[in-house]
């Protein structure tokens, strides 16, 4: 995190992705370097008190006072927010992490002189997981990249894609979560139906799920790999394995994915 050392970064939008990104920069950088403005001021102010970063009285107070802006604010206003700002990101960094809002369709509203890296984060980046896809206009440099992977690190793993995946990862990583929360709920739905009480229920499944992507992670071997290694001849395991691909479990995985990237694409030409 050495690229993080004295740069000054702001946070226009304190919602969700905000307040988790605000919280993970508190802990590997100083909260004096830190400038957050949201329009709910009672949004902002908690978060102030939580981590001690200043409080900017406007988007362009923000601006005025960072080297790195993050824009978290709702796709529907960010145009509003980038022509508000325009004159105060002069020959700075902007990060956006609005999903559906193009590089080029920002570059339109800046200056040229303004370097745009678009993020494309997850909800479990609230809890320091989160998984933050990264990509830059043309006339950013690698060192500015580094910088902003760090801020990501912050909150879970990041990796670079071109900008023309980025409907596939809005379906991947970006609706994934909720996939994954689905699962979880007929997981744990079903070890109540077995008479496992519903909070031990929730936990056994949760782990379970964290603890499988886990290895894959760490692992970083094949996941049928690893099914193989749990599901033994004639065993339990496989006896469900073979009802989930009878069901068309997979394909219907693999479906969900492409729906969501196909409706990424379409909102992000509106």
């Amino acid at each position: 995190m050495d690229t993080l050392k004295n740069i000054k970064i702001g946070c226009i939008g304190t919602g969700n992705m905000g307040k988790a990104l605000i919280v993970g920069l508190c802990s590997h950088l100083s909260s004096e370097n830190i400038f957050v403005y949201d329009a709910n001021p009672k949004q902002s102010a908690k978060l102030a008190e939580d981590c001690k970063v200043t409080i900017s009285k406007s988007a362009i107070e923000v601006c005025e006072h960072s080297n790195i802006i993050i824009v978290a604010v709702k796709p529907n206003i960010v145009n509003e927010v980038l022509l508000q700002i325009k004159d105060a990101v002069k020959n700075k960094t902007i990060i956006s992490v609005a999903a559906g809002i193009t590089i080029s369709s920002i570059e339109e509203k800046l200056h040229s002189n303004t370097k745009i890296i678009r993020a494309m984060p997850n909800t479990p980046a609230l809890v320091g997981k989160g998984m933050t896809v990264l990509t830059m206009s043309k006339d950013s440099d690698a060192s500015i990249l580094e910088t902003v992977n760090d801020i990501f690190k912050c909150v879970g793993e990041t990796i670079c894609l071109p900008e023309n995946l980025f409907d596939a990862v809005t379906g991947v990583s970006g609706s994934g979560p909720a996939f994954v929360f689905t699962f979880i709920q007929a997981f744990a739905d079903a070890a109540v139906k077995l008479g496992i009480p519903r909070k031990e229920a929730l936990l056994l499944a949760s782990q379970t799920v964290m603890g499988a992507g886990a290895m894959v992670v760490e692992k970083l071997e094949n996941p049928i790999s690893l099914r193989d290694k749990v599901a033994s001849p004639g065993g339990t395991t496989i006896e469900g394995i073979y009802v989930l691909e009878e069901r068309g479990f997979s394909g219907t995985i693999i479906d969900a994915v492409i729906k969501a990237a196909e409706k990424s694409k379409q909102l992000s030409q509106t």
